[in-house]
């Protein structure tokens, strides 16, 4: 980071471990992620990672420390959090500083909103490979349930209208076992060669911490008392985020399972009070070139744009040097294995 960037700034001294009581109200009212939150702060802290965090009256960020031999990082997943570009500047120079203080080689930061771009330059970080996605898909639940429905492409109304009659139920759980229904279907769809998703020691780690808590819930279709499709989803602050997704590779599809699912979680959020559905990553919404490559999400970001909505793009995910030349050299790795 430039040293006139974070000389202008001065920084508030970090902490360890999960944030206190006031963090979450405070983030709220900055606007921040549910990856900022206490909430995730102590799925962090489950999955074996340890946490640090800082705040002051006009920025916020927590990051979980990746510590391995090389590289060692801090890794802040939609964050800082910040009022306007002069407090995003002091947010990442608190940051590193805190990197620095604990001898890692560089932040990784996901500033909120694309407008932070002005102070990730300003602070001399780089562009990295994508984290959380850049583009995801949000849809206002504010309207009535009719209004939502008319967003509906075609073939998702007529997916949810059939539902019924294909035999499929629907049902929401906050029991942490029935996380084990999810990775029995992910394995069957790795099986089939399609996405493998995250490990099962993951899915356990967020099951237990956050569905306690009623963080998280987990919604099932079921045919003749068999699941055939699930997915997982997180509320914070008046948002329903669609965090993963998984359906039978025969059954499922077959039964088109998977659009009435989520159907069910969006009118269930919008009972609940929450005012958006924010689908988590889409493929940037620009078409591609004759001839280009197609991007691989596009499958799935056409079936998350078939609910109504609109793209919103984020800063991306950026890497700010603190030990140089370790940095410099993980960068040159990273290129090569591209």
């Amino acid at each position: 980071m430039s040293a006139a960037v974070l000389a202008s700034h001065p920084v508030s001294s970090a902490h360890a471990g999960v944030a206190d009581a006031e963090w979450d109200f405070a983030l709220q009212r900055i606007g921040g992620h549910f990856l900022q939150s206490t909430l995730w702060q102590r799925v962090q802290t489950a999955l074996g990672h340890d946490v640090v965090w800082a705040r002051d009256e006009r920025w916020m960020w927590a990051g979980a420390i990746r510590a391995g031999h090389f590289p060692r990082y801090v890794y802040l997943p939609h964050g800082p959090s910040a009022v306007s570009i002069d407090a995003m500047n002091g947010a990442l120079a608190s940051a590193v500083a805190a990197a620095r203080a604990r001898s890692l080689d560089f932040v990784r930061a996901e500033p909120a909103g694309a407008s932070a771009l002005p102070a990730l330059t300003a602070a001399g970080a780089h562009p990295s490979r994508s984290i959380q996605p850049r583009w995801t898909w949000v849809l206002d639940l504010t309207p009535d349930e009719a209004t939502l429905r008319r967003g509906l492409s075609a073939g998702h109304r007529g997916a949810v209208n059939a539902a019924a009659r294909r035999g499929l139920s629907f049902r929401a759980s906050v029991d942490p076992d029935d996380i084990e229904i999810f990775l029995r279907l992910q394995e069957r769809t790795a099986a089939a060669g399609r996405y493998r998703g995250q490990a099962r020691s993951y899915h356990r780690a967020v099951a237990e911490t956050l569905m306690p808590e009623r963080a998280a819930a987990l919604y099932i279709a079921e045919a003749a008392g068999d699941p055939v499709a699930a997915a997982l989803c997180f509320d914070f602050a008046g948002t329903r985020y669609y965090a993963h997704a998984v359906s039978d590779p025969e059954s499922g599809r077959k039964l088109q399972a998977a659009a009435p699912l989520v159907w069910r979680m969006i009118l269930d959020a919008r009972e609940a009070g929450a005012r958006r559905f924010d689908f988590w990553g889409v493929a940037p919404p620009v078409p591609a070139a004759d001839g280009a490559p197609h991007h691989p999400w596009d499958g799935f970001s056409q079936f998350k744009r078939s609910f109504g909505g609109e793209a919103v793009e984020r800063a991306g995910t950026w890497d700010l040097g603190v030990r140089s030349l370790r940095h410099s050299l993980y960068r040159a790795a990273a290129r090569i294995h591209r």
